[in-house]
């Protein structure tokens, strides 16, 4: 199998600092999205599809050399940002500006168009759900690396024996490779929530002041055929119903959506860094580009530094918490229109999808390099003494189609507390302790219970779960409108 490689950040902190995450997080494809500029390109593209929209419907409303006009100089490579910002600072109005400056560079003629039949809100709105729209994608696309690389090292562990831990206490026989199998799950299950917010909670709009339409009515013309037809071109959706925004909700799907998947990487950190510490210390960093461990403790140097992509995704799950309170905090609307919640917007968005395209590439690469110490896994399975079998042997007990006079589950199960206790206290294998009991010898004979006592078998179905993962989703490009 040719190994996914993780994608890069593609960010040069000196170039791109400024347009980084306080400075310090993001990746390239993201910082092409946000950004005050980029919403300034975002909502020249609301304004000039709308124009070109009523024009190919309308041509006697825009006339098409008029509507072509506006719609090849509506870009930053024309109109200069700077003077965007200079008629925002006169007029307090960010709409205004951008129409302002867009109608200076046009004719007259054409200028009469810009804006028309449109309220501030079907431009801002609409500049937001594009850039949501292609934030998504970004995601879903470092989402679905992260999680063919999870997948990838779940099947290259699916022959080392590992311990599962229950409340952190050891439980029961596997596969190394098989919690990674639910963690790349549990991606693909936020990845499909992803898909779902994509389809069904991306919203424009293009519906006037209160979203009844009235300027088009205004012109003769159908506000609601317009609508339609703008948000199909531009592969977003709308409400029928708008206020003069759509209903707030909807941005705190998607909120919600980035928070879950948080949650997930996060758990998945946790558990790398769990692995990595020196109490357990199964997973080993392999990536020949060490960092330093400490200003203060040089020998944190020989397992590669400090975990600072896993403590990174904790920090963006917390930050993630937050923005998801924000962002229902402002799902309060006055209907048809406040503005409680833009100022957020712009914040929450940004850091959401700049800090969590940033840890999730991150992340790739951790899994990517992670290690595993082989002879460490074999130590934790050895270490139990077999009492992890305890199990099985309680279920051959009790089963009438393998033993003569089977025991009650609760007897069973009560004896086998007892043997395993015995074991474990005294230093000795669960074997040699069942091999005494005459309750057990009555039942089962010393070469079963050898069989049934080996914890590197007892791995239940362990490695068709990693198969089966791999086969649903490995690759799967799930990201669809």
């Amino acid at each position: 199998m040719e190994k996914t490689q993780p994608k890069p950040r593609n960010v040069d902190p000196k170039r791109d600092a400024p347009f980084l995450h306080v400075g310090r997080y993001g990746t390239d494809d993201m910082i092409k999205i946000w950004g005050p500029e980029k919403t300034f390109e975002y909502s020249l593209r609301a304004q000039s599809e709308a124009v070109k929209t009523m024009s190919d419907l309308y041509p006697s409303v825009v006339p098409p050399e008029h509507a072509n006009e506006i719609y090849n100089t509506a870009n930053l490579s024309v109109i200069n940002p700077n003077r965007i910002r200079e008629i925002e600072e006169q007029t307090g109005h960010d709409v205004i500006a951008i129409n302002r400056a867009l109608g200076e560079n046009v004719s007259r003629e054409a200028a009469a168009h810009i804006n028309k039949a449109r309220t501030s809100a079907d431009t801002t709105e609409t500049a937001k759900a594009l850039q949501i729209k292609r934030s998504l994608e970004v995601m879903a696309d470092s989402l679905e690396n992260l999680r063919d690389i999870t997948i990838e090292k779940s099947m290259d562990w699916s022959d080392v024996p590992h311990m599962d831990t229950s409340h952190w206490i050891d439980a029961l026989p596997t596969m190394a490779g098989r919690p990674l199998s639910f963690y790349a799950e549990m991606l693909q299950s936020d990845l499909d929530f992803l898909s779902f917010v994509y389809r069904n909670s991306v919203k424009g709009k293009w519906a006037d002041a209160t979203g009844n339409h009235h300027s088009a009515t205004a012109l003769g013309v159908d506000g609601m055929k317009l609508q339609d037809e703008y948000c199909r071109r531009l592969g977003i959706g709308h409400m029928d119903a708008n206020a003069q925004i759509p209903g707030r909700e909807y941005l705190t799907d998607i909120i919600y959506a980035l928070a879950r998947t948080a949650e997930t990487m996060n758990n998945l950190a946790f558990y790398i860094a769990w692995g990595k510490g020196s109490d357990v210390s199964i997973f080993r960093d392999e990536n020949p580009k060490k960092r330093k461990g400490s200003s203060a403790m040089p020998q944190k140097d020989m397992v590669g530094g400090n975990p600072t992509a896993e403590e990174q995704t904790e920090s963006y799950a917390n930050l993630m918490r937050g923005n998801l309170m924000t962002s229902i905090s402002s799902d309060k609307f006055r209907y048809a229109r406040d503005l409680s919640g833009s100022a957020s917007d712009r914040d929450i968005f940004s850091s959401s999808f700049k800090f969590g395209d940033h840890v999730t590439r991150r992340m790739s690469g951790t899994v990517y390099w992670l290690g595993l110490d082989e002879k460490a896994t074999m130590e934790r399975v050895e270490r139990t003494r077999g009492v992890v079998t305890s199990q099985q042997v309680m279920t051959y007990l009790t089963d009438h189609n393998r033993v003569k006079d089977p025991m009650t589950r609760e007897y069973a199960h009560d004896l086998m507390g007892r043997l395993a206790t015995e074991a474990y206290t005294k230093g000795e294998q669960f074997i040699d302790v069942l091999l005494r009991n005459e309750e057990v010898m009555d039942r089962l004979d010393k070469e079963t219970l050898k069989e049934i006592t080996d914890p590197f078998t007892y791995i239940g179905q362990s490695r068709e779960i990693i198969q089966e993962v791999f086969s649903k989703h490995y690759m799967k490009k799930t990201l669809r409108l």
